[in-house]
């Protein structure tokens, strides 16, 4: 995906298992509390009766490490929380314009950080629409190759 083009994803953080194919750190109930209460969570929320999220630090590292910038692929809580911690952030979402967004996306689409693709990820080509589409809201250059 856009890991390639120098975005990088950070290193997620669960109380329970992983939820999805990024990279996650198991932390105990205990530890996840006490980075809250230390504000160094930077972004959060319950799935399944565990919690799930983004330390600052792993977030940091990632902005350190990439060549281009962080990639957060998930849920719209937590990508609402990176949005209004960092204002300069670019937000996609797969719903066309008349399509209602959650409460979470609300924020970003009246801050104008949220774009919104408008396609039907079942139609052949639709990924790599979806793909050049988020490289050309970056200001990256085009991929020559297919992404996916």
């Amino acid at each position: 995906m856009l890991v390639r083009e120098g975005l990088l994803r950070p290193i997620w953080f669960t109380t329970g298992r992983p939820v999805s194919d990024a990279q996650f750190e198991i932390i105990s109930t205990a530890d996840y509390h006490l980075a809250q209460a230390d504000s160094e969570v930077l972004a959060h929320m319950k799935h399944g009766g565990d919690f799930v999220g983004i330390l600052k630090q792993d977030f940091e590292d990632a902005a350190i490490g990439a060549q281009v910038g962080v990639l957060v692929a998930g849920f719209p809580e937590i990508v609402a929380q990176i949005a209004k911690a960092f204002p300069q952030a670019v937000v996609f979402a797969l719903k066309e314009q008349s399509m209602e967004l959650s409460d979470h996306l609300g924020e970003a689409a009246r801050s104008g950080q949220l774009h919104r693709l408008d396609l039907d990820v079942l139609d052949p080509g639709a990924w790599s629409e979806a793909h050049q589409t988020i490289l050309d809201a970056l200001g990256l250059p085009p991929n020559q190759s297919r992404p996916f």
